[in-house]
């Protein structure tokens, strides 16, 4: 029995071009005997430009920017909190709890930039970024636990209606949307192209849209004393911010249970459609964090073409680069 070795390092002109990277040691492996009575050879590719959208020169400013986003936000939540139970305005501290959601969104973001500075010891292959997607989890668990109650809370009013204090809820619900405009403004300070950075902008974005229909609320409630208007409020806050819990614990579940990411039938049919690979099979892709895909299978090509080994491997991982943005993979070629 024969061993085939072959090493490659078909993407180094790629990694020059980046600014930052991580370097991993490409393998060369030793075949061991496979299930065909021929030969096969195992190649190992990795391409990785995971950063998060960071760079050196970004990484120190945004990591500036989301403390100082996350200290303003969670200030304003405690006093949210705080005002909403004095003021007995259910709102308010809807609002609390949606604020309180988006500084967990700022804290995974935080943690997004201090774990890729960090080396990883050796037994974690893939680093830490598993941290960002068990911080999401943990997030939209206390977002539904958050929820339940609002909900449970306002069926209790509807049947009981409560006064509030107006005058105390709306200069609390008014210093909000200031913070949440000061914040916005804050992160536009950092990265534009880092993914984290936007999300938590966004975020931000939709919690002051939900400050001004509560400012609206209370200025009707004023001049009615229409106290179910705060309910409703606090419904539709539930509502804005279930749909963002469900988001996260969909991603972060699949993500925890190594699901793919992609359409492994298409991944398949789209390598397939070179002439020299025959068959793509024992295809197993899945996702380290966001955008962070990583890909085994076993590649059977003529072994005629075996001299052209390192020119199919370049070319499929060139197009599932390209196509899939899968930037880290091992293949193992049968023939």
């Amino acid at each position: 029995m024969e061993n085939c070795r072959f090493g490659l390092n078909d993407h180094k002109p790629y990694l020059e071009q980046k600014h930052h990277h991580h370097h991993h040691d490409h393998e060369e492996h030793e075949e061991h005997e496979h299930h065909h009575d021929e030969y096969h050879c195992s190649s190992h590719h990795h391409d990785e430009h995971h950063e998060h959208g960071h760079s050196h020169d970004h990484r120190g400013t945004d990591k500036k920017v989301l403390k100082w986003a996350l200290s303003i936000t969670l200030v304003t939540m405690f006093l949210e909190f705080f005002y909403g139970f004095m003021s007995n305005s259910l709102a308010l501290i809807s609002d609390a709890i949606h604020m309180f959601t988006h500084s967990f969104a700022l804290i995974i973001s935080l943690i997004a930039i201090i774990i890729a500075s960090k080396k990883a010891p050796i037994a974690k292959t893939f680093g830490f970024y598993r941290t960002e997607v068990l911080a999401a989890f943990i997030n939209g668990i206390t977002i539904v636990l958050s929820i339940i109650w609002i909900l449970y809370e306002a069926v209790m009013r509807f049947l009981n209606p409560q006064t509030i204090d107006i005058k105390t809820a709306m200069i609390v619900a008014i210093i909000g949307l200031i913070v949440n405009i000061i914040t916005g403004v804050i992160l536009m300070q950092g990265d534009k192209n880092n993914i984290n950075l936007k999300s938590a902008f966004v975020h931000m974005l939709s919690d002051a849209l939900s400050s001004v229909a509560i400012i609206i609320g209370y200025i009707v409630i004023h001049f009615t004393s229409w106290y179910f208007i705060d309910v409703i409020l606090a419904v539709i806050v539930a509502i804005v911010i279930g749909k963002w819990a469900v988001d996260i614990l969909k991603n972060s579940t699949n993500t925890l249970l190594e699901s793919s990411p992609l359409d492994i039938t298409m991944v398949k049919e789209f390598i397939e459609k070179n002439e020299k690979v025959i068959e793509l099979h024992d295809i197993h892709i899945w996702e380290i964090t966001q955008d962070m895909y990583n890909m085994t299978a076993h590649v059977k090509i003529d072994k005629k073409d075996l001299e052209h080994y390192e020119e199919i491997l370049h070319q499929i991982n060139h197009d599932l680069k390209e196509k899939f943005k899968i930037v880290h993979t091992t293949f193992q070629f049968e023939w």
